[in-house]
């Protein structure tokens, strides 16, 4: 379903506590397992930019947080809770700082919040070579099966990575957020839960680390998890997630 300029999936009953569901770059079904708990909440999954209906897009985090205002705006509901993964994450930080008071509660995973220019470079030097991986279907649908996509959910992210251009690929890095830019995160008393896996790289768990200084964030390290924690390690995530929802969800 769609408002009037961003499209987005929709699933569980409107009646249930919302929950804004931020997928991390390409990747528009990052929550794929997580979507099981629509029994219990309402799930919204914005297509962002660089993945599903917008995977021809360049990624503006600016345009994409107007865009989402508006999104949620449009659910008439006074809170929502957040969740966001790797490139979905940093925009769940800028979202609950601008506007806290429309949230309930965000968790954070794998967010990486203190960008190098050195380590933009080297992500950004690779770029064209993922770009061109992602236009390659078999090799995407095996990643999606990988990450447990259901079939069609696979078949799906080969049809939209086609459209990922090198310029596409690069946005995702170049706008990184730097936590440094959003003095007002420190301030913030909203209830936050910020997770990276035990294996991912150095910058992601300094990142952690960061996120952790505001008092009102809980962080947890993610054992024998890399990035792609949400698909590949839901048997240890969902209880968590399901913990944290239920402790400070918004009435129905």
């Amino acid at each position: 379903m769609c408002n009037q300029m961003i499209p987005y999936d929709e699933y569980g009953s409107r009646e249930h506590p919302t929950v804004l569901l931020l997928h991390g770059a390409a990747a528009l079904n990052t929550f794929c397992c997580q979507y099981c708990l629509s029994s219990k909440y309402h799930l919204i999954v914005p297509h962002l930019c660089g993945a599903g209906k917008l995977a021809n897009r360049a990624y503006d985090p600016e345009w994409m947080k107007r865009e989402l205002f508006v999104l949620i705006a449009g659910l008439h509901k006074e809170k929502i809770g957040i969740i966001g993964h790797s490139l979905g994450a940093q925009l769940a930080v800028m979202l609950v700082c601008e506007r806290p008071e429309r949230f309930c509660f965000a968790v954070f995973l794998s967010a990486w919040v203190n960008p190098t220019a050195k380590a933009i470079r080297r992500y950004c030097r690779f770029a064209g070579l993922a770009a061109g991986m992602l236009h390659c279907k078999w090799l995407v649908r095996l990643q999606g099966r990988y990450w447990r996509y259901t079939k069609a959910q696979a078949d799906d992210m080969a049809a939209y990575a086609a459209s990922i251009t090198l310029q596409v690929y690069r946005s995702f890095f170049e706008n990184t957020l730097d936590l440094k830019r959003l003095p007002t995160y420190a301030t913030l008393d909203l209830p936050m839960l910020a997770i990276c896996g035990s294996g991912e790289v150095v910058d992601m768990k300094t990142s952690l680390a960061l996120l952790g200084e505001n008092a009102h964030c809980r962080t947890l390290m993610l054992s024998q998890a890399g990035h792609d924690f949400p698909m590949r390690r839901a048997e240890a995530l969902n209880p968590i997630l399901e913990a944290f929802i239920e402790r400070f969800k918004a009435p129905s």
